[in-house]
Order: structure tokens, then sequence, then C-alpha cells
């Protein structure tokens, strides 16, 4: 029995050495197990995250992209005299300083009306504030006289080409003068826009 005993204990102990480093080497692969199921996870939130972010990086590069188009189209206007502060000296002077080089006769006479908004019906209380409208009309009565249709079509053209603000030619009324004057008396109403800044 004692030689039985000399066998056994190192088996034994073999053996439960053996147990523990099966046990070892589950908790192991258990423990490798949960942490790339984890890393899995985490990389895989990190991809979400990434599509996110690339998908808002898309969505601000159009909004930024809408931006940089309004704000040229914003320059524009202003450069053209739509938006600011409206410079009725300035057209004044433009629209004599056309008169002038159309080298017609000295009969331009012309009236620059106060500003009135383009649209005056009430806005709807439920409406947004984009909807209300500051879009100001300045009316400029003109009247030539003893000038031939030649030379106002001339003059129209001038206006169309070297004019700077937006404007849109309301009315016309165009007479023949009495026989004693050569030439045709025209009466018209410019309507000059512009839109204050807020």
């Amino acid at each position: 029995m004692n030689a039985y005993a000399v066998v056994l204990k190192p088996a034994k102990v073999t053996l439960i050495l053996f147990a523990l480093s099966v046990a070892i080497a589950f908790a192991a692969i258990a423990g490798l197990a949960r942490y790339r199921t984890e890393k899995e996870q985490t990389i895989l939130k990190t991809e979400q995250q990434l599509l996110e972010t690339r998908a808002n990086i898309k969505k601000l590069s159009s909004d930024l992209e809408s931006i940089n188009r309004l704000a040229q189209k914003y320059q524009q206007l202003t450069r053209l005299g739509l938006i600011g502060e409206p410079d009725r000296d300035g057209w004044v002077q433009r629209l004599e300083s056309i008169y002038r080089d159309s080298r017609l006769p000295p009969t331009l006479r012309y009236t620059l009306a106060p500003p009135q908004l383009l649209n005056q019906q009430p806005v709807p209380a439920d409406a947004p504030t984009a909807y209300q409208n500051n879009v100001l009309h300045h009316d400029l009565a003109l009247e030539l006289s003893a000038i031939h249709d030649g030379e106002f079509l001339d003059f129209i053209a001038r206006l169309d080409t070297d004019w700077r603000s937006p404007y849109r030619v309301e009315t016309c009324q165009i007479t023949r003068e009495a026989e004693v004057i050569i030439g045709l008396q025209i009466r018209c109403t410019v309507e000059l826009y512009s839109l204050p800044e807020k």
C-alpha cells in the first residue's frame, strides 16, 4: 500500500494541477471571449459614431455650401443696392447723369416720392416672421417733353443698361405736344425697390 501511496500522491498532485490548469485555461478563454466581445461592441459603436459623424459632416458641408450661395446672393443684392439704406440721392444723380449723357433736351422733370411698403396688406397673425414683407418701393415720376420716340427709346435702353438699382417701369403715358413744339410729352412712373437691413 505504501507503494501505491507513493505512486498515487504524485498522480493526485498532477491531476489537481491539470484540473487547475484546465480551469485557468477555461477562465482565460472565457475572459478573452468577453474581452473580444466588448472590443467588437466598442468597434461597432465607434463605427456607428463615425458613420453618424460622416453624415453630419456631409449635411454640414451641404448647409455650408447653401449658406455660401445665399451669402453670395445677399452680397450681390447689396451691391445692386436692393439691400441696405436706399441711396435716394444717388438714384437722382444717376438719373440726371444718364439723361445728360443721352444728350436729350433739358426738359427732364422728376419727383421721387417717399418710400412705401410694397405690399401693404395685413399680415396674418399665424404667418411666420420670414413671411413679413419689408420691401419698400419708391415711386419716381418722370416727365420728358420735346423729345422724339427714338430718343425716348435710347434713354430707356441707357436706363436699362446703366441703372444699378432694381426698378420697374410701372406706367408710361406718351402724348404728342401741340403743333408749335416738335416732339412728344412722356410721363412715366418708375418703381425703385429697396429692402432695409434688420
